[in-house]
C-alpha cells in the first residue's frame, strides 16, 4: 500500500514528465493549430476534389460511388472546353502580368524621382485607387463606361479622336479584360517596386551618377539588379493571384461573349452550377490545380529564391 509521500512523489515526476513533454515539443504545439486549420480548408478539400473527379455521381455514402477512373478528365477536355479555357487563361495571365510589372515599375521610378514630399504623397494615393475598387463594382462600371450607346469612354473616342470606337466587350473583350485587370492591378505592383526603389542605398545611384552612367544604364545596371528579390516576389504573388480571376471577368462578359473570354476558373463554375456536371468540375479544378503549381515551381526553379538573392 502506497503511502501519502509516495503518491505525491509519483504525482510530481508525472507532472515533471508531463513540462519536460511540453517544452520539448513547444514549437509543434504551436504548429498544432494552424495544421489543424490547414488540414481542414486545404487538404480535405482537395482530397475530396480529387474523390468527387473519380467518380459518376456524388453520394452521401462515400463508400457506394461508382468508380470511373479518368472518365470526367477524358470528358473535360474532349467536350467541356477544359483545353480552350486554359488557353484563355494563359493568355490572360502572360498579357497582364506583363503589362502590370511595366507599367507598375515604371510608375514607381516616376514618383521616386520626385523630390517634393507632398507630390510624393498625392501620387501615391493616386495611383493606390483603382486597386480599392470591389471586383463587382468594377465590373458593373466597366460595362457602363464601355458601353456602345451611353459608354464614356466609346463616346470620347468617337468625339476626339479620328477612329471609330469598337464595341469593346463583342469585338476585342478579351484585350477589354486584360486592360481592365491592368489598371485594376497596376497599383498593387506599383506599391511592391515604390517600396523597393525607396530601398535602393542611394550611395550607389550616386557612385554611378559619379562615373557618368546616363539614367537608363543606372537603372539596367544598378537598381534592377538590386531590386531582383522585389521583383520576383511581386511577379510570382501576381501570377498566383491572376490564375484565380474570376469576379471581374464573369461580371463583365459572363465569359462571353461565346467562349471568348471563359477563364478555366468561370468554365468550372458553369460546368459545376449551370450544366450540373460536378465531377466533371472537380476534374478541370484537378488539372487546374497541378497545372499552376507546377508553373509556380518551374518558374521559382528557373529563376530561384537563390539565384535572385545571389
Amino acid at each position: 500500500m502506497s503511502t501519502p509521500t509516495q503518491t505525491e512523489t509519483s504525482d510530481k515526476q508525472g507532472l515533471a514528465r508531463l513540462s519536460d513533454l511540453w517544452n520539448e515539443y513547444l514549437p509543434y504545439w504551436f504548429m498544432a493549430p494552424m495544421v489543424a486549420v490547414m488540414v481542414m480548408i486545404t487538404f480535405f478539400p482537395g482530397a475530396y476534389d480529387l474523390y468527387l473527379s473519380l467518380i459518376a455521381e456524388p453520394t452521401l455514402n462515400l463508400f457506394q460511388a461508382e468508380f470511373v477512373g479518368l472518365q470526367n478528365y477524358e470528358t473535360a477536355f474532349t467536350r467541356g472546353g477544359a483545353v480552350h479555357s486554359f488557353v484563355i487563361t494563359v493568355t490572360v495571365v502572360v498579357s497582364a502580368l506583363l503589362l502590370e510589372t511595366v507599367l507598375g515599375f515604371f510608375l514607381a521610378a516616376l514618383v521616386a524621382g520626385i523630390d517634393s514630399g507632398r507630390a510624393k504623397s498625392f501620387y501615391r494615393v493616386l495611383f493606390i485607387i483603382p486597386m480599392a475598387v470591389a471586383p463587382v463594382s468594377l465590373a458593373t462600371i466597366g460595362r457602363i463606361m464601355l458601353n456602345t450607346e451611353i459608354g464614356i469612354i466609346p463616346y470620347v473616342i468617337n468625339t476626339a479622336t479620328p477612329f471609330a470606337a469598337p464595341s469593346f466587350l463583342s469585338d476585342v473583350p478579351l484585350l477589354t479584360v486584360i486592360l481592365l485587370d491592368t489598371w485594376n492591378w497596376t497599383p498593387f505592383m506599383f506599391i511592391i517596386f515604390y517600396a523597393g526603389l525607396s530601398s535602393v542605398p542611394k550611395t550607389l545611384i550616386e557612385a554611378s551618377r559619379v562615373d557618368g552612367a546616363p539614367m537608363w544604364r543606372r537603372y539596367v545596371h544598378v537598381i534592377i539588379p538590386y531590386m531582383k528579390p522585389v521583383v520576383f516576389v511581386a511577379t510570382l504573388i501576381r501570377m498566383i493571384d491572376l490564375f484565380r480571376t474570376f469576379g471581374v471577368v464573369y461580371g463583365l462578359t459572363n465569359g462571353g461573349p461565346g467562349t471568348a473570354t471563359q477563364l478555366v476558373s468561370i468554365n468550372i463554375y458553369e460546368q459545376m452550377f449551370i450544366n450540373n456536371q460536378i465531377t466533371v468540375a472537380a476534374a478541370i479544378a484537378v488539372v487546374y490545380l497541378i497545372f499552376v503549381i507546377a508553373i509556380a515551381n518551374i518558374v521559382i526553379a528557373k529563376v530561384g529564391f537563390e539565384g535572385v538573392w545571389d
